[in-house]
Formats: structure tokens, C-alpha cells, sequence
């Protein structure tokens, strides 16, 4: 609905308003009203107002000055000027001041009003459209940009070797410039990025977030004239800068004094600290991407580090070391005995012994995440044999987001998490999940798992006709059972695939099916790999 105020010294005149006009039926309704033009613009000022329809002739302020300057503060709003018949000559001023529509207080009737009404209210909407088409022609040519952006960064930084005429041409249509002599290439990434998605101000609008960090800092460097950013990836912002020597400016205080304005604007507008890598000057394009290469192993240091700081190529020596593939099985088999007896104590102190010893050794990140994986599986199969379905308790969700984070400590709090959220749902159904039919089902599937199970059989096998079965298994798992037994052969088929040397075609019969392709296609379908990409990705 749109908003009215009237402004008029004549009590009845607004009065006569209220009750005559049917407001609410046109799309309109009064929002306040004044008895002067200085009253009505602070009035406007206070509740910005759709429409403004006033007299001319008023104490204090008249209508004409009160409308010259609300339109300075509000250039959009609507003015209808009331006149009387000796005032006539003052509603052509009226026009000139771009008034909307004016109207004779003496003659006026309900139809005039309706109709300046209907006109405004037209206007109103045309205007409302145009913007939004405005706006979503700017968001899709910022998109764009944004593609395109990334792919010209990213084929500097992965192929190196470019023509810096060419290049700089290519970056100049889409507003970009790194004509200056020498470059700094950095890598700037939101911390507790996950958290950040899925909290409330972002609500996993991926894109927003995007479209927020590279505003802030290409302002702040078009503001100190020293380079661009560029998205690549998800949470990964490349920003080049590009600068000029000057004897009477230290370039290093410089960068770090823009890098920390950077930082504290994102925390003060998207509420999250960031981290950024720096890596080396060089005096060529070409060059970028070796700097950029050497300072990528920056990463490596930041999974041991706090979050919010500005990390620099120093060329300092970092130790890391691998996890022992012995130390990694018993941890497992510690993890799955601790589990079996839902031991929530135990496999807390498992979690905080093994993120002790990987800060005390630098482990390296990847191995790290190798841990998490076979425990995250050790969940999995839990999960399964207690009746569920994977997906019900172990969300794809948050398995992603434990391998997207680039910190040892959030990952320990994330896991941690996660870790006693599964045991507890556990707990809390394990009275009910684990009858002796459950029982007997689940151990069916798993001694039969080669085999085609259908629901028929299973079904005739606990003494149930196959409608009977789908409701109570359904009550007790909060699936169907076609669903749940795809769910266990696949997260078998992830283990063989991760545990032994068999071929997919192998692993396919082991898992009841005898079709190779359909096992492909049902296991990218569930997982969004195939067989052969998750392996090698888990693998490498």
C-alpha cells in the first residue's frame, strides 16, 4: 500500500479527506498528516511518504516552499497542490515545480481525486519497474563481470605467460587496470567461512557474500589508487597490487595499512574476520604467477594460525610433518569400539588427544583432513547399522563443509560438534531403532548384501506383508526402505572402493549390483561423483 500525508491549516479540509476518499480501495492510506509546511516536511523527513498532497497558502512555511525542499531531500516523492480559485495562477508554479497534479479545493470531486490518484499511483509503479529491471541488468552484468573476471585471473595465474598488451586490453573492458610497474599478488579468504553462509545475515546466499567482499575492496583500492580484486573460487578473492616505486613512501607500511582498512570493513559490514596471504613483489606479469605459487604455501601456516591476520612470504622455515599410517588405523578402531557403545567421554578425549598431537607436529592439512574422513566414515557405517538413514543424521551438508575448512581449530570445534550431535540422535532413538525386527532386517541386509533384496522378500522374512513392512519401517527408520538399502550399498561401495585395490565392477557385485553402468549412475547420483572420481579424489 502506498503511503499519503495531508499537510493543510484547514482542519476540515483534511478531516473531509479522511472520510470522503475510499484511500484503502485505490492502494493507498494515510500515514500522517500537518497543519503547516514546516510541521509537513519534518513530517516527510520522519516518515518518507509515497504521496504529499498540501495546500499552498499556510503559516509558517507554504506549500511551494515546503515542496522545493522536500524534493531536495526526497527527489521521488508525489505532490498534489491544493488551490482555490484566486489561487489559480499559483498552480502553474505548481507545474513547474514538477508537481504531480493540482486541484481545485472549490470544484474538486471524489472522481478527480481518484483519477490524479490512479495516475500517481501508475506513475509509481512504472518507476518502481524500471528500477528493478535497472537493478537486475546491474546485478547481471555484475555477475558477468564477475565470470569473466575470474577467468582472466585464473588463466594468468595457472598458465603465466601472457602478452601484457593483450592482457591489459582485456582487463580495460571490464574496468580493470594494472598498468603500473610492479606487482604484490595476494589472496585474501573469509575465516569460520561456513559458519558465515549459514548464519542469518547470509543465509547461504552464496553470491551475496561475494558480491560484498569484492565491493568492499575494490573501493578501498580504487580509494588508494593501488590495485584490483578478483574473485577465484569460492571464498578465495586474488587481489594484485599494482603500484608505482616512490623513494618517499614505504610501499610495504602502505599495502599493510590498506590490507588492514580491508580487514576491519568486512568485519564491520559482513560481521566475519578475513585472512590474507601476501606474496612477493615482481616487476612483470609473468611473474605473477610464481609469486602467487610461492605464497600459496602460506596456506599450510594458516591452518595452524588465528584467525583476522595478514600472513607474509618470509621465506621462513615451517616444519610440517606427516600423519603415521599406523597411528591412523588404531585411532580408527579406538574411534569405532568408543562409538559401538555410543561413549560420548571417551570419544571426546579420542578427538581432543589426536588435534593435540597434529598442532604439536604441524601435520600437514590434507592428512589431517584424511583423519577426519575415516572417522566421518566411521559415523556413516554407525549411523547405517543402527537403523538410519545416512542422510537423516549425517547431513552431505556438513560433511562438505568439514573438508572446505582451512583451520584446525574451527575444524576441531566443527567436528566436535557434529561428533556429539550424531551420538546424541543416536542415543535418543537407539531404545526404538533397535527392536528385535530392526535387529533382524539389518542383519538380513548386511549378510545378503550382494544379493538383489527386494522388499517382498525382506518382508516374508520377518513375517510381514509388504504394506505392513513399508509403514513400520518407515516409523522407525524415517525412510523408505528402497532408499535406506541404496544408502548402505553405497557407503559399503565407499568403503571397498577407499580400503581395497577391487575393481568398480567388483565392488558393484559385492554391493547387489550386477550392472556396472547402473551402479555408476546410482552412485554419482548419490555422492556426485562416479566411482572411479571418488576414489582417485580420496586416493591422491
Amino acid at each position: 500500500m502506498l503511503t499519503v500525508m495531508l499537510v493543510d491549516d484547514e482542519i476540515n479540509v483534511i478531516e473531509g479527506l479522511k472520510v470522503s476518499i475510499d484511500w484503502e480501495k485505490h492502494g493507498f492510506g494515510i500515514i500522517c498528516t500537518a497543519a503547516n509546511g514546516e510541521d509537513g516536511y519534518y513530517m516527510a523527513m520522519e516518515h518518507k511518504p509515497d504521496l504529499i498532497i498540501t495546500d499552498i497558502t499556510m503559516p509558517r512555511l507554504d506549500g511551494f516552499g515546503m515542496a522545493e525542499k522536500i524534493r531536495e531531500k526526497l527527489p521521488e516523492s508525489n505532490i498534489i497542490f491544493l488551490t482555490c480559485h484566486e489561487d489559480f495562477n499559483f498552480a502553474r508554479k505548481a507545474v513547474n515545480l514538477s508537481a504531480d497534479e493540482y486541484l481545485i479545493k472549490d470544484t474538486m470531486t471524489r472522481e478527480e481525486i481518484y483519477s490524479a490518484l490512479a495516475k500517481i499511483k501508475t506513475g509509481i509503479e512504472e518507476r518502481k519497474l524500471k528500477k528493478k529491471k535497472a537493478n537486475e541488468l546491474s546485478v547481471e552484468l555484475n555477475r558477468n563481470r564477475c565470470q569473466l573476471s575470474e577467468i582472466l585471473i585464473n588463466e594468468l595465474l595457472k598458465k603465466g605467460k601472457v602478452d601484457t598488451n593483450s592482457f591489459e586490453r582485456r582487463l580495460s573492458i571490464y574496468n580493470y587496470n594494472l598498468s603500473k610497474q610492479k606487482y604484490i599478488p595476494a589472496l585474501l579468504t573469509l575465516d569460520r567461512y561456513i559458519g558465515l553462509i549459514n548464519g542469518d545475515l547470509f543465509n547461504n546466499d552464496t553470491e551475496l557474500i561475494r558480491f560484498a567482499v569484492l565491493n568492499i575492496v575494490e573501493e578501498i583500492l580504487k580509494k588508494y589508487d593501488i590495485g584490483e580484486v578478483f574473485p577465484s573460487g569460492e571464498n578465495e578473492y586474488i587481489i594484485i597490487f599494482n603500484y608505482t616505486p616512490n623513494l618517499k613512501i614505504s610501499i610495504d607500511e602502505k599495502i599493510t595499512a590498506v590490507s588492514k582498512e580491508i580487514q576491519s570493513c568486512i568485519s564491520e559490514v559482513i560481521k566475519a574476520t578475513c585472512t590474507i596471504y601476501m606474496g612477493i613483489q615482481v616487476g612483470s606479469m609473468q611473474e605473477i604467477k610464481r609469486a602467487y605459487e610461492e605464497m600459496l604455501i602460506l596456506k599450510n601456516y594458516r591452518f595452524y594460525m588465528q584467525d583476522g591476520l595478514i600472513l607474509y612470504n618470509s621465506k621462513r622455515e615451517f616444519n610440517f610433518s606427516n600423519i603415521d599410517f599406523n597411528y591412523m588405523n588404531d585411532l580408527v578402531k579406538e574411534f569405532d569400539h568408543y562409538l559401538g557403545d555410543l561413549n560420548i567421554e571417551l570419544l571426546a578425549h579420542l578427538e581432543y588427544v589426536f588435534f593435540e598431537k597434529v598442532k604439536r607436529e604441524n601435520v600437514f592439512a590434507a592428512d589431517v583432513k584424511i583423519v577426519i574422513e575415516r572417522l566421518v566414515n566411521s559415523l556413516g557405517k554407525s549411523v547405517e547399522k543402527s537403523g538410519f538413514m545416512y542422510r537423516q543424521v549425517i547431513q552431505d551438508s556438513w560433511v562438505k563443509q568439514l573438508f572446505n575448512i582451512d583451520n584446525v581449530y574451527e575444524l576441531n570445534e566443527t567436528f566436535h560438534r557434529h561428533l556429539s550431535d550424531t551420538v546424541d540422535v543416536l542415543k535418543k532413538n537407539a531404545s526404538y531403532t533397535c527392536t528385535p525386527e530392526m535387529r533382524k532386517i539389518l542383519k538380513y541386509i548386511s549378510e545378503h548384501l550382494q544379493e538383489d533384496i527386494s522388499l517382498e522378500t525382506i518382508a516374508a522374512y520377518v513375517n510381514m506383508n509388504s504394506s505392513y513392512f513399508s509403514r513400520y519401517f518407515k516409523s522407525k527408520t524415517g525412510g523408505n526402505f528402497i532408499d535406506f538399502l541404496t544408502g548402505v550399498r553405497i557407503q559399503k561401495a565407499k568403503e571397498l572402493l577407499l580400503e581395497t585395490e577391487l575393481t568398480i565392477e567388483e565392488i558393484a557385485m559385492k554391493v547387489g549390483h550386477v550392472n556396472k553402468a547402473y551402479f555408476t549412475k546410482v552412485f554419482k547420483k548419490v555422492t556426485g561423483s562416479n566411482p572411479g572420481e571418488f576414489r582417485k579424489k580420496r586416493c591422491s
